[in-house]
């Protein structure tokens, strides 16, 4: 694992901030980084689990612990909540801090369905609170040398881009498993993992995307209510985004394709291989994309570009604007799969939530 840096962000002075939510993804991907940064303090945490309350009381000394987020909100002074409770309690959180006029960082996806979204974007309007999704794939060391490959031209025009991810079976949660119950996860495999996929692709892509098609189906998972196998293919201007998804395999795998005019640059979990006109190299990465599920040296990238926003009002509504792509994506390729896989054309991005059914 990467070593965390001992001073993450720019900030000119410390903040206030409180965990709600305290399982795995916070306990082990949130709070090393978190601890890491100089002028951010977590004071506060919520989890009802007592036994996620006593953990957080042993990594934390002295922090102040609820029961529920609605107790922490009334009686902390906070300058952000990060929030890494299960999907389907985002909106009401993020509503409830911007309430409060508390900046928010939230895990993936950002709510559960469009309906959600549409309370939490006015909300915030309101309040003029940041919110934040965490999209920490994108500082992955393998994405950020993606980046630096195709930024130097080494493959020409990007024309086609996969994502593959293989599970055997979806990541334990601390609560039941929630991640294969529709009402509370917002859906399977693809708003899991796919939301990581969408967010890599639209920044790869940098272009309005045109078309979606999707199938889902359930292979391991047979009476659940959600999918655990997915295929979606994104259509933009100049390139093609493909998504492969299960977790009904037999091994734990992560591989990225990147095919150009000039070449192509595969990831293959630790190893990064660019084939060309000049032949092929290979490189060996630090960690491989399916080591673990945390990956707290990412999540600093995620502290970063939220203070960023925080610092500079210029660049807010970024990571939001992001995180609403995912959404529309994600509810095209669900309609699309309900359709038989019918390739469904992007509404115009003015007004999209009311066309898709949600009212702000």
């Amino acid at each position: 694992m990467t070593a965390l840096p001992t001073d993450v962000a720019r900030r000119d002075a410390a903040r206030r901030g409180a965990i709600i939510g305290f399982g795995n993804v916070a306990a082990n991907g949130h709070l090393p980084a978190w601890r890491a940064c100089r002028d951010i303090h977590i004071t506060a945490v919520s989890d009802p689990d007592p036994d996620r309350q006593a953990l957080a009381a042993t990594l934390l000394p002295g922090v102040h612990v609820y029961t529920s987020a609605e107790e922490l909100l009334r009686e902390e002074p906070l300058d952000f909540v990060d929030i890494a409770a299960p999907p389907a309690l985002h909106a009401p959180l993020i509503v409830a801090a911007a309430n409060g006029g508390v900046h928010v960082l939230c895990e993936k996806p950002l709510t559960a369905s469009l309906q959600d979204y549409a309370a939490v974007r006015a909300a915030a309007r309101r309040a003029g609170i940041v919110v934040h999704t965490v999209h920490n794939w994108k500082y992955s060391e393998a994405f950020l040398a993606v980046q630096r490959i195709i930024a130097d031209g080494a493959l020409g025009a990007i024309t086609e881009v996969v994502f593959d991810t293989a599970r055997a079976g979806c990541a334990a949660a601390t609560a039941g498993n929630w991640r294969v119950q529709a009402a509370v996860a917002g859906g399977g495999i693809l708003v899991d993992h796919g939301w990581h996929a969408l967010y890599l692709l639209v920044a790869l892509a940098n272009e309005v995307p045109q078309r979606v098609r999707a199938l889902v189906e359930r292979r391991r998972y047979i009476d659940a209510e959600v999918e655990d196998t997915a295929l979606c293919v994104v259509d933009f201007p100049s390139l093609t985004g493909e998504i492969r998804l299960t977790w009904a395999a037999d091994e734990r795998r992560t591989r990225w394709r990147f095919a150009g005019t000039d070449g192509e640059l595969l990831v293959d979990d630790d190893r990064l291989i660019v084939r060309g006109p000049q032949g092929e190299r290979v490189q060996k990465l630090a960690s491989a994309l399916s080591a673990g599920s945390h990956h707290p040296d990412w999540f600093v990238g995620v502290v970063d570009s939220f203070c960023r926003e925080l610092d500079e009002p210029a660049t807010r509504g970024t990571n939001q604007t992001e995180a609403e792509w995912c959404l529309r994506l994600l509810s095209l390729a669900y309609a699309s799969s309900a359709q038989g896989g019918r390739p469904l054309d992007v509404p115009r991005v003015e007004g999209w939530l009311a066309e898709a059914g949600a009212t702000a």
